[in-house]
């Protein structure tokens, strides 16, 4: 009796380690495909960021900034004169004329009115335009924006539109910038 309750624990005990290595080998087949599949999902992933960026790159809009300096002609001092052509500003009337004072630095503009008052602009320069900035110090303070066209014909002058913003209203100056020979 006893080498029969030996020889069925022996069995028991055989069939119980069969089936641990059985375990085993599917539980290691497992971690094989989860890690399989962890690196199609990563490749997945890198393909979706490249493709994510291609796609922003292709909604800039076509005249994006791809100069951080003012082109080296520019640099200088300017005569600048400025004519409203549009307003419902109480401060601007249409026909006002304005002459300033204008240096270009490699990535902002100084603006002197004929009184002193001087304002620094912030540039953004593509192939063709400058687009000049100004910081608000505060939200009640007007807002300018200045958009000079740059072409190869207009040696020593340059035109464009400048907008102020603020206090619920909008003005619209025509500007002719020419350039002062040192």
């Amino acid at each position: 009796m006893k080498s029969l309750l030996i020889f069925f624990s022996s069995i028991l005990l055989i069939l119980t380690s069969c089936t641990q290595t059985e375990n085993t080998d599917v539980l290691k087949e497992r971690e094989t495909a989860l890690l399989t599949k962890e690196r199609a999902f990563a490749e997945k992933e890198l393909e979706f960021e490249s493709l994510k960026a291609m796609r922003d790159s292709l909604e800039l809009p076509t005249d994006t900034v791809i100069a951080l300096k003012i082109p080296e002609n520019i640099i200088g001092k300017w005569t600048g004169k400025m004519i409203c052509t549009e307003s419902n500003c109480s401060e601007h009337v249409i026909g006002d004329l304005r002459n300033d004072s204008w240096e270009f630095f490699d990535d902002q503009v100084r603006i002197t009115n004929k009184s002193g008052s001087e304002k620094i602009y912030f540039a953004k320069v593509s192939d063709s335009e400058i687009k000049l900035t100004s910081e608000n110090s505060s939200p009640s303070t007007t807002q300018s924006i200045i958009t000079l066209q740059l072409t190869e014909e207009n040696k020593g002058r340059i035109k464009g539109s400048r907008e102020f913003t603020g206090n619920n209203c909008l003005s619209k100056f025509s500007v002719d910038l020419e350039k002062i020979k040192n």
